[in-house]
């Protein structure tokens, strides 16, 4: 599977597993989707973000660094107030489903930026 692939296609898993685990303990099963929908929200605008930072000078991409981190921050938060406003009794499969699925997907992120994978081979010169 090309790397590039691999986040989509956690987060497709993800939204399976959050999706049959809510449906088996009795709760909203579209939570616990709207959950996992906002960590692929969250990992577009971080793609975003990573591709205008590397284009610009260092304090352009630092600006997008910061700009990211609280667009990305809004937006979750937004779509929480959002399933809250729908459903509140919903809110916390959604935001139960959202920490799981950042945290599976944070910790891939860093395992793919370290080169774990094999994405990058350290060179001796």
């Amino acid at each position: 599977m090309p790397r590039q692939a691999l986040i989509p296609a956690l987060i497709a898993g993800l939204a399976l597993l959050a999706a049959v685990v809510a449906a088996a303990v009795g709760r909203p099963v579209w939570a616990a989707v709207a959950g996992i929908a906002l960590v692929a929200v969250y990992w577009a605008l971080d793609e975003l973000a990573w591709r205008r930072g590397v284009r610009g000078e260092f304090a352009d991409a630092i600006a997008v660094a910061l700009g990211g981190m609280v667009l990305r921050i809004a937006a979750v938060v937004g779509g929480l107030v959002v399933v809250a406003l729908l459903a509140r009794p919903a809110l916390p499969t959604a935001a139960l489903s959202f920490l799981f699925g950042f945290t599976v997907y944070f910790a891939v992120r860093l395992l793919l930026l370290s080169g774990a994978f094999g994405a990058r081979q350290a060179r001796r010169s």
